[in-house]
């Protein structure tokens, strides 16, 4: 929604602030939660909240094998480059669901 957080977490500024009162909104109470554990699996950041969540190797199971066939296919590993592609598609909404999720080929 626009929203902004520092390094810690905290709240730093948010999408057309302007249009809200001044004092409305108390930035200290809007930061990010902490989160209780975070695990890596290849390059991908896992966080949850839950005190009792499984180890993210235990979570993942047999569908590791799913990523590793994502972020094995190129020699060296998956490179993210960052930015966003944004394309204009004449369809309805359904077209670019129905079509470019689920197959990573």
């Amino acid at each position: 929604y626009g929203w902004g957080f520092g390094t810690d977490g905290g709240l730093m500024g948010m999408h057309e602030e302007y249009c809200y009162d001044a004092g409305d909104i108390d930035k200290s109470q809007w930061g990010l939660k902490q989160v209780v554990k975070v695990g890596n699996y290849k390059g991908l950041i896992f966080a949850t909240f839950d005190e009792n969540a499984p180890s993210l190797e235990d979570y993942l199971g047999d569908f590791r094998w799913y990523l590793d066939m994502i972020l094995d296919n190129e020699e060296g590993g998956t490179e993210l480059i960052g930015g966003c592609i944004k394309s204009v598609i004449g369809a309805n909404w359904k077209f670019g669901v129905e079509n470019f999720v689920g197959d990573t080929y």
